[in-house]
């Protein structure tokens, strides 16, 4: 069932979430800054880190608001540097109306590092980021990722005027440069060295995630238009060399229709697509992604690759679910469900995080986990009585949609989601909730239920419009960081960053 989230204060901006508040006033927010518990000195986990964010932006501290321009910007994807500081991506509308890919460094404090995409704002944006407009109507980033050397990988979409999608890889040196030694062949696919294009077929191409292999290879994963000529969607995933050109040891001879280095997945006669992507230590590739049933209802999709881009075999052996061997489909509910994230726990599980439909037609934020050979955990969620078969949890964060964008594993085993629920007055709020390694929320997080969400769960509103949490990561110190968009007092859409103790 779902629980009713309070009315939010118009012109007010604030985070609920304990059970002492104390009140602060600044710029036209309130704030209910986080109590300590029993007379002790440390915030409760899941309050946010007044260590950073310390700025006149308008938000708590804690919380990043940024600005790039006259238009919309939003985050999408994030990923933590070694050393710390925190690479956000996503896009930005320029002055024509066009969107660009914008990549941002924040140092540890939450500030914006100046010594990255140092240009002097000849680019239309300030010292600690990086815009990149690749001359085309829509370009946007979706995923990037950090090799071993520190260099940058962002992956994303680029979309000509009146023209089909194709995906982008972008590769960015440690100051914040397009890498030449990246994609280097004299801009004759139409992209400066430093970036490639890559073309699947003849219709749409998307990428939503990327990973990258031990021995620097990059993978990336996303949908492409069908080369049936039913207009289809297939799942798709592709690898690259460090130097940018296709792997051709991945994927050989495909009779797929697509070039040697990617695989086209077809689960069924309806839309496939994966949503993202994780390595695990053997070299297999899992992806998590979405099918559509025999019942027309999107089902989730599990496949594993082995490495050398085949389905491998000794995954989801046999199944009763119409997929090959290789393949799980996880049906959660009689409606659509949906994953948009995977992660790889130490002993070879894997978590699906998405979402599916309940009972009264609204999402709810789930999670399923598989055992290494693509059967059901039963150990996790087991007896719950929200409607899921053992191996699965869904929760209800509010009275509408709820959705989830983000998932880790902490070091202990607890699983962390980020994403979006509904609150009363039907605007979205950024969520984080933690659950125990069981599938149980973990009520040690986000200790009071006056946001109206249960213990375990984290609402954050930065304002009376939209809130959502895009990416989530983990510092090395256990501190949680979301990344994602707000809107903004004149209706535009602004990135965010937020820090939470853990």
């Amino acid at each position: 069932m779902h629980s009713s989230l309070p009315t939010q204060r118009s012109g007010l901006e604030r985070l609920r979430h304990v059970a002492r508040p104390v009140m602060a006033v600044a710029t036209g927010l309130m704030v209910a800054a986080l109590a300590t518990g029993c007379g002790g000195n440390d915030l409760l986990a899941g309050s946010l880190d007044t260590h950073f964010g310390k700025a006149s932006d308008g938000t708590p501290d804690g919380i990043v608001s940024l600005s790039l321009g006259n238009g919309d910007d939003s985050a999408k994807a994030m990923a933590v540097q070694a050393d710390g500081k925190v690479i956000v991506a996503g896009s930005s509308t320029s002055t024509g109306g066009s969107s660009n890919i914008v990549i941002e460094r924040f140092n540890s404090d939450g500030t914006l590092d100046a010594t990255f995409g140092a240009d002097g704002n000849s680019d239309g944006t300030p010292d600690g980021v990086v815009n990149l407009d690749l001359g085309t109507s829509s370009d946007d980033a979706k995923a990037v990722a950090i090799q071993a050397d520190g260099k940058i990988v962002v992956a994303g979409n680029s979309t000509p005027t009146g023209g089909s999608s194709n995906v982008v890889l972008a590769r960015l040196d440690k100051n914040g440069k397009l890498d030449a030694t990246f994609g280097a062949d004299g801009n004759a696919d139409g992209t400066p060295d430093g970036v490639v294009q890559v073309s699947f077929g003849n219709g749409d191409d998307a990428v939503d995630a990327i990973a990258i292999q031990q021995d620097g290879k990059i993978v990336v994963a996303g949908d492409t238009t069908s080369n049936t000529g039913n207009g289809s969607q297939n799942m798709v995933v592709a690898r690259v060399n460090a130097n940018g050109s296709l792997d051709a040891t991945f994927g050989v001879g495909n009779a797929d229709g697509t070039p040697d280095g990617v695989v086209s997945l077809s689960l069924g006669a309806g839309n496939d697509e994966a949503k993202a992507v994780a390595i695990q230590a053997n070299g297999k590739i899992v992806i998590a992604g979405n099918t559509i049933g025999s019942d027309n209802s999107s089902n989730i999709a599990v496949a594993r690759l082995n490495g050398d881009g085949s389905l491998d075999a000794t995954f989801g052996v046999g199944n009763a679910d119409g997929t090959p061997d290789g393949v799980v489909a996880v049906s959660l509910s009689n409606g659509d469900d949906k994953a948009k994230a995977v992660a790889l726990q130490a002993d070879g599980k894997i978590l699906v995080g998405g979402v599916t439909l309940a009972a009264d037609n609204s999402s709810n934020v789930a999670v399923a986990r598989l055992n290494s050979d693509g059967t059901a955990d039963a150990s996790f969620g087991a007896g719950t009585a929200d409607g899921t078969p053992d191996g699965s949890v869904a929760v209800s964060f509010g009275a509408g949609d709820d959705k989830l964008k983000g998932l880790v594993v902490q070091a202990d085993g607890k699983i962390l989601i980020a994403g979006s629920n509904t609150a009363a007055d039907g605007s979205t709020n950024a969520v984080v909730a933690r659950f125990n390694s069981n599938g149980a929320l973990d009520s040690s997080f986000g200790e009071d239920s006056s946001d109206g969400t249960p213990n375990g769960v984290v609402s954050i509103s930065l304002g009376s419009g939209d809130d959502s949490a895009e990416a989530l990561a983990l510092q090395a110190d256990g501190k949680i960081l979301i990344a994602g968009d707000h809107v903004a007092s004149d209706g535009s859409s602004n990135i965010f960053v937020a820090r939470l103790i853990n």
